[in-house]
């Protein structure tokens, strides 16, 4: 009797012992610690926009912008085009062209030199297509290192659905020919660096004369000044658009009248001098100086503006 009640002890005590192991909660499991995942983002390299280039050595022009002369040809392709007061509140233009162009492109109507423009030209090699000169002219010229290109009936040609003196025209191809060899070089451009220290504002205002009124609007879109003559769009006769600048330069210089019935003006382009440069919607005082034949352009902050991006019209004025 002993032993059954002993066995039914521990039969109760072994029943007690799992119902106490049962009731226990089982540990959690240990929590995975996340790993902090770290996104590696790329910069993007801002994209450079950049242009090759195939230059030549140049060719000036002398070009009317006579109102009859009006609409002219082929302006938009010269790199830089100078505006000059000649006479009567009358202007022209000297264009540059020292990159590889079509061939067929026109240019023109050509017109006379005036010492000014031969001086200008030397800064660009001194090539020089003209119509002819004044002895004044001949006289104040004489002793430059001048390669003159004239009307003789080779390099130019008369447009008879236009009157003489405005319908004297050149071309590209014959220019290049008059002008000899030229090795062709490459140069890749890019839009240049512009400074602080600016004004936001519209183009430039240039009158000239009371009959000729030259203004130029910023298009934000093409980031190009759009050009107009006494508030009519300046467009090329053949092309039928209008013409437009990367940059507008100001550039002042001291004018003389020259005695006489002609109202001639002299300009002298020595020296130094201020202006103003219009570029990517922003107006910067600058100056100008010109050192061993060479005119250069500099911020206020000492820096040399570069040209080398796009067209520039540099209007020179009193």
């Amino acid at each position: 009797m002993n032993k059954k009640l002993a066995l039914v002890f521990l039969i109760l005590a072994l029943i007690t012992i799992a119902l106490v192991g049962c009731s226990k909660k089982s540990d959690p499991l240990p929590e995975e610690k996340e790993e902090d995942v770290v996104e590696e983002i790329e910069e993007e390299e801002e994209e450079v926009l950049t242009i090759t280039l195939k230059k030549v050595s140049p060719v000036t022009v002398v070009i009317n912008n006579h109102p009859d002369a009006r609409p002219p040809s082929g302006l938009q392709e010269a790199s830089i085009v100078y505006e000059f007061l000649v006479e009567g509140g009358t202007t022209r233009f000297l264009a540059v062209y020292d990159d590889l162009l079509d061939s067929r492109l026109v240019i023109g109507p050509v017109r006379s030199l005036r010492p000014y423009l031969a001086v200008q030209s030397l800064e660009h090699g001194g090539v020089i297509a003209h119509s002819g000169m004044s002895d004044r002219t001949r006289e104040k010229i004489r002793g430059m290192n001048l390669k003159q290109i004239g009307d003789n009936g080779v390099h130019m040609w008369r447009d008879s659905s236009r009157k003489a003196p405005h319908n004297l025209y050149t071309s590209i191809e014959r220019l290049y020919k008059a002008r000899g060899q030229s090795e062709v070089s490459e140069k890749v451009v890019a839009p240049p660096l512009l400074p602080e220290g600016y004004e936001e504002g519209p183009g430039p205002e240039i009158a000239y004369y009371s009959s000729n009124r030259v203004r130029y609007e910023y298009d934000g879109d093409a980031g190009v000044y759009l050009r107009f003559i006494n508030d009519k769009a300046h467009v090329d006769r053949d092309s039928g658009k209008q013409y437009h600048a990367r940059r507008v330069i100001l550039r002042t210089a001291k004018h003389r009248n020259v005695p006489g019935p002609d109202a001639l003006v002299d300009i002298d382009l020595e020296g130094s001098g201020e202006g103003f440069l219009y570029e990517a919607g922003r107006k910067y005082q600058i100056r100008w100086e010109k050192k061993d034949g060479k005119t250069a352009y500099f911020y206020s902050n000492g820096s040399r503006v570069d040209l080398s991006f796009g067209n520039t019209w540099i209007q020179v004025v009193r």
